[in-house]
């Protein structure tokens, strides 16, 4: 009977500590259902500065290029580990809230007059497309060494692609040049008839994500 209790114990889950969490990472790869993702320079650099008080900043590339080369490039969250097996990061997320006509479901866009001719005003129609929300996001911890972290989430490809946690794709945003000082300059790009569908799906396709770091301090 001795042999089935230690056998027992020793495949118990490990359940990982809060300080562990604590340092400057270094993200090192992201797969998608296991095979990894090709990630823009902008990407590649993004780093996780976890605090012991319970908040985290984010570091990355995804907008440095706006106001001159002067875009933001640090953002802000809190953490926290959950029963020693999840930590939840909380981060602004874009979602999207395009309108569509009642009669044909087309995207409603916003127009202006330049130079006697009417012309879409992006700026004006993708504010009313997206709204920002810092909203958590649950991954399970695969690995937390003293040099390794590896966490896993399952979430919608749109969702992702959204999330400022995880370093965007500069592709899938553009600056707003008329934003004031100090102000959120950067926004998804605008929506219309020929991508609504697309970003809708992406909305709605599940995947599974797994992102790599390395502790470069504590």
């Amino acid at each position: 009977m001795l042999f089935p209790l230690i056998s027992f114990f020793s495949c118990e889950k490990e359940e990982f500590k809060d300080n562990e969490m604590v340092g400057l990472w270094q993200q090192v790869s992201v797969t998608e259902d296991g095979v990894p993702v090709s990630l823009t320079p902008e990407q590649q650099c993004c780093q996780l500065l976890i605090d012991a008080n319970g908040a985290y900043r984010c570091y990355h590339q995804s907008f440095k290029s706006y106001n001159n080369g002067n875009g933001p490039t640090t953002f802000y969250g809190s953490w926290n580990i959950t029963d020693g097996k999840w930590v939840n990061f909380s981060a602004d997320k874009w979602q999207l809230i395009a309108p569509l006509t009642s009669d044909s479901s087309k995207v409603v866009l916003v127009t202006k007059m330049v130079n006697n001719k009417l012309v879409i005003d992006t700026a004006a129609s993708v504010q009313k497309q997206w709204a920002k929300y810092h909203i958590p996001s649950r991954f399970t911890i695969l690995n937390l060494s003293g040099d390794e972290m590896e966490i896993r989430i399952k979430t919608f490809v749109g969702e992702k692609k959204y999330n400022l946690l995880f370093a965007p794709d500069p592709a899938d945003f553009i600056e707003l040049k008329n934003a004031k000082a100090g102000a959120v300059n950067y926004i998804p790009k605008l929506v219309t008839d020929q991508n609504y569908w697309i970003i809708s799906n992406e909305l709605q396709t599940l995947r599974t994500y797994v992102f790599k770091f390395k502790k470069e301090s504590y």
